[in-house]
């Protein structure tokens, strides 16, 4: 009887480990024109809103604003992107895992320094991903996504997609876009295992005559 109850419990954790598992918002909205003036065009990543001016709630949400064709990038307080030095935006390699072990920009900043040739460095026309860290309130938890951008200082660059984890402090990876499914495999064999020891007959000493 105690078997069973331990076997019980253990399936449910297993069912309970799938389900609360965190997935991942992604949208591919492609081909958002960054235009090539002092205007840009801002994202809102929490909500996927897009915008040509300036937005009134800048101070108060996720905000980034490629302008100049992605030449320079400007963030909001809330919105903080993964960054080398004290502020060039970073360039990151597909998978790069971005999370609470990742440089990101102190607050409010601009970057101008993160277009050319070289390692980290968004190229021209060529698509790279940035890492960001951001809260949809002031006062609201950390949440990792990125954002794909493709940078131009001869036209329109463009904002190709975006995604982050809906659960807050779960790490993400530069181009991911589905949630990596927790293994139950460990805990099935677990129950397995605990089900056959208890099972398992007890052997009876027998003694000589």
């Amino acid at each position: 009887m105690k078997s069973r109850s331990l076997l019980l419990f253990l399936l449910v954790l297993v069912a309970a480990t799938s389900v609360t598992r965190a997935t991942i918002v992604y949208s591919s909205q492609q081909d958002v024109p960054i235009p090539l003036d002092s205007e840009g065009e801002y994202l809102r990543l929490d909500t996927g809103a897009t915008a040509g001016a300036f937005p009134a709630d800048w101070a108060t949400a996720p905000w980034l604003n490629p302008f100049f064709g992605g030449v320079d990038i400007a963030n909001s307080p809330l919105l903080r992107p993964v960054i080398t030095g004290t502020d060039r935006i970073m360039n990151l390699s597909p998978g790069t895992p971005i999370g609470i072990g990742s440089n990101f920009v102190a607050g409010e900043s601009g970057s101008s320094t993160h277009f050319g040739i070289g390692s980290g460095l968004f190229g021209l026309n060529a698509p790279g991903y940035l890492g960001v860290t951001f809260r949809s309130t002031v006062s609201g938890p950390d949440y990792y996504g990125w954002i794909q951008v493709q940078v131009s200082n001869i036209g329109p660059g463009k904002i190709i997609s975006w995604a982050y984890e809906n659960e807050s402090g779960a790490p993400i990876a530069a181009g991911q876009t589905v949630a990596t499914a927790p293994e139950p495999g460990v805990l099935a064999l677990l129950c397995v295992g605990v089900l056959g020891f208890r099972r398992r007959p007890r052997q009876r000493s027998v003694r000589g005559g």
